[in-house]
């Protein structure tokens, strides 16, 4: 357990992690192409070693040197018939599929939370598709069985999640046939989605993208390429909120605008709310202030709902989250979790219908603050604790998830013995 204290400075420089969800794309995309990759600079954490390991289980060949992965061969000769996938949700939806293509059946399972997580919607898909899965009750543990996928036409009414997407999409190349998708008029997380189209396209593969319908072409790529991974975007937001909470400046060197994540929104509700941000060629220079309450549709940012939650703490006036019922579904439930985490605070809240209000009190008190093994929920509260004395982090080792340094480069804590 971690006890958070103040900063004890006005400016602080951070360099940020490279992106997970960026990392896991082209691990994924590196293990389905002939050719040769390499991925520059990737993000070593917990969620992207079991991407790393599950595919190198599936036969893809992956070398590490340095700040290098390179792969010199696809998957397609499984090594492992069981893999385990811990609490990863991006894992297991981006690998489920690939397991038709090896030449052996491979059962997926996962800790607790994963077991519990949903994933009806890609089994049904996968199964439209021509691939024979068994799962007793539409979530992991589940066992893929190898058999060509066929392509065609899926039209989803519902999505609780967009990772469903995003893993058809780089399957489809591998399929016996194109594959078009049509998404519902209600997707979640569509920013990552359009993600990975341009990283696809990025890297050679034939991705269309036109107001509901993807497009993707079969053909099994064999490219050579080199891809350098961009800093993780969710990872700043809580360094901006660090700034916009404690009115202080935060410098982040080598962030990459235009980005291909759709949390570089971050910056932009900084602006609108009263912090400076400055873009310079080299870095983001953040001096924060909030002069107003939130109203955001969060439907598209989900990563940062922790976070602007903290936020909306020491807002001068009401906040409302809007869309984020898809969030009960993350490695915790994160809305039951920032609402219980708010109320040991002595501050109120009140969740309806998919929306989230907030109302900053005066006066806060500190206590642990429970993450249920989320680090989101961790990296959130952390930064509550540099304005509210007292605050103390428990499992405070789950940031390894994603962000392995976080404590390294936050440093305003003290472990509690």
């Amino acid at each position: 357990m971690y006890r958070i204290t103040a900063p004890t400075c006005r400016e602080i420089q951070v360099d940020l992690p490279t992106s997970k969800s960026i990392t896991h794309r082209a691990l994924i995309l590196a293990s389905l192409n002939s050719g040769t990759s390499e991925i520059v600079n990737p993000l070593f954490a917990d969620d992207t070693r079991i991407t790393l390991a599950a595919l190198q289980n599936l036969g893809s060949i992956l070398h590490e040197r340095d700040a290098v992965i390179e792969c010199s061969q696809p998957i397609g000769h499984l090594k492992k018939n069981k893999i385990f996938l811990g609490n990863s949700g991006s894992s297991a939806r981006f690998l489920i599929p690939l397991a038709g293509l090896v030449n052996k059946p491979v059962t997926f399972y996962g800790e607790s939370r994963l077991q519990q997580r949903p994933f009806a919607e890609l089994f049904l898909a996968l199964r439209q598709l021509g691939l024979h899965l068994e799962s007793t009750n539409q979530t992991l543990p589940v066992k893929v069985f190898p058999k060509p996928i066929r392509g065609g036409q899926i039209t989803f009414r519902h999505l609780p999640s967009s990772q469903i997407i995003s893993a058809l999409m780089m399957t489809a190349p591998w399929m016996q046939g194109d594959l078009k998708l049509r998404l519902p008029l209600r997707t979640p997380s569509l920013p990552y989605i359009t993600m990975t189209c341009k990283l696809m396209q990025r890297l050679g593969f034939s991705v269309q993208f036109q107001g509901r319908e993807i497009m993707i072409t079969a053909g099994k790529p064999n490219y050579d390429w080199s891809l350098r991974i961009e800093k993780d975007l969710s990872a700043a937001s809580y360094w901006v909120l660090l700034a916009m909470v404690n009115r202080m400046k935060v410098v982040l060197p080598g962030v990459d605008l235009p980005s291909l994540q759709g949390d570089a929104r971050i910056l932009e509700i900084a602006a609108e709310v009263g912090s400076r941000v400055m873009l310079y060629c080299d870095r983001i220079e953040i001096e924060g202030d909030i002069s107003q309450g939130l109203k955001l549709d969060c439907r598209d940012i989900p990563d940062l709902v922790p976070a602007l939650a903290v936020l909306a703490l020491f807002a001068p006036g009401p906040s409302r989250l809007l869309h984020i019922k898809h969030l009960e579904y993350k490695e915790s439930n994160r809305i039951a979790a920032v609402q219980q985490n708010i109320a040991v605070l002595g501050g109120k809240s009140s969740y309806d219908h998919g929306n989230l209000k907030i109302y900053p009190q005066k006066k806060y008190q500190g206590g642990i603050m429970r993450t249920y093994n989320d680090h989101r929920i961790a990296m959130s509260f952390a930064i509550a604790g540099t304005r509210i004395q007292d605050i103390r982090i428990d499992q405070p080792e789950c940031v390894s998830k994603s962000y392995p340094e976080f404590w390294q480069h936050f440093s305003f804590y003290q472990p509690v013995i």
